[in-house]
């Protein structure tokens, strides 16, 4: 947390900077186009705009527990003072786990005191409404009196596209509302041994003290959270789709937890080399079952150890991360389609989603 974790590869817990900005936009007087004859267009990003847009709803989040300190960033979801951040911020040491939906992780422990430090000076306490380990998002409150507080705008991160701008915004080495300009490097990114791992990839400067702060676009509208850098290669740095939160916002500040389907299947990915090994198609992407806990409506459907499954409610399978995200967002008793390969034979199933609290995932 903070500026203590010197790994190659680590969770920033300071307050996260994260601002995206899109050569798609219309000229709305945040960004304008202007054409050439010879070169073609030359797009002018009025950065100062942008960030002016967003910087209010932008806070810096000091947290305590018995034996340390951290520092981290969250933005304003609802004017009467919802704040998202990243769980391992209001958590200190849990970034010194990548894998926080582990079954081995124990219970959080949560710090013990919050203080939310708005752009306008005032610094107010803070209670955690809800936090999901698995996409390593908080949701906390602060009590803003009489005066409402400035709210961000989400943007659609599955429109995003690689190259497009972005700009991050945030408190790095404790050096407040620091901003920075990059650009998407990918999308999709998975393998750091998360459950549902799909992470923005940004060129923007993440440093220590980024985490939970919001990736914004030309058009003032949050595409994700900043919450991840692999020290050891400079330049590269990951956030949370916007989309993953908002799906999951809601379940958080209600209940105080997130409601996910499962079928109870361990899996792994595959590559070229493996399927040849395996005897897999080589042309299809997929995963191949390693278990399946009994008693599980992945047993109860007839999946087993072994099975390639290579397609989803029709949709291609690509990796453990993606299936995984599909099944958990199936509210359990609903049904879900399997396509699998056993034996060079393709089948098709419909399982019925049980609750990931029962069920094994």
């Amino acid at each position: 947390m903070g500026n203590h974790d010197n790994r190659s590869v680590c969770w920033t817990s300071g307050v996260a900077l994260a601002l995206g900005i899109s050569l798609s936009f219309s000229l709305n007087g945040v960004a304008a186009a202007r054409q050439s004859p010879t070169t073609g267009p030359v797009v002018v990003l009025d950065v100062p705009k942008i960030v002016e847009a967003v910087d209010s709803a932008v806070v810096s989040i000091d947290v305590a527990s018995d034996v340390e300190r951290g520092r981290g960033s969250g933005i304003i979801i609802d004017k009467s003072g919802l704040i998202v951040t990243n769980f391992h911020v209001i958590a200190p040491g849990e970034e010194n786990t990548l894998d926080f939906s582990r079954a081995d992780a124990g219970p959080p422990k949560l710090a013990t005191s919050i203080t939310v430090y708005l752009p306008d000076g005032r610094s107010l306490l803070a209670s955690v409404k809800g936090f999901d380990r698995a996409t390593d998002i908080a949701v906390i409150s602060v009590d803003p009196g009489a005066t409402p507080l400035p709210e961000i705008k989400w943007g659609n991160s599955d429109d995003l596209k690689v190259g497009e701008w972005v700009i991050a915004i945030g408190n790095p080495l404790g050096l407040d509302h620091t901003v920075t300009l990059g650009i998407i490097s990918g999308k999709g990114r998975v393998g750091f041994g998360g459950q549902f791992d799909d992470f923005l990839q940004t060129d923007a400067a993440i440093n220590p003290g980024n985490s939970g702060g919001p990736l914004v676009n030309a058009r003032g509208e949050v595409v994700g959270i900043n919450t991840l850098i692999l020290e050891k290669w400079s330049g590269l740095s990951f956030a949370i789709p916007a989309n993953i939160v908002r799906e999951i916002v809601p379940d958080l500040t209600t209940k105080g937890r997130v409601t996910r389907g499962s079928l109870g299947i361990d899996s792994f990915d595959t590559s070229a080399p493996l399927r040849k090994r395996l005897n897999l198609p080589p042309d299809r992407a997929g995963i191949v079952v390693n278990k399946v806990e009994r008693g599980t409506p992945a047993a109860k459907a007839g999946i087993r150890q072994g099975d390639f499954i290579v397609a989803v409610d029709q949709t291609p399978v690509l990796n453990k991360a993606q299936f995984n995200r599909i099944v958990t967002r199936k509210a359990p008793g609903s049904k879900v389609g399997i396509t699998f390969m056993r034996d060079g034979k393709e089948y098709s199933i419909t399982a019925e989603v049980g609750s990931a609290e029962a069920t094994p995932q």
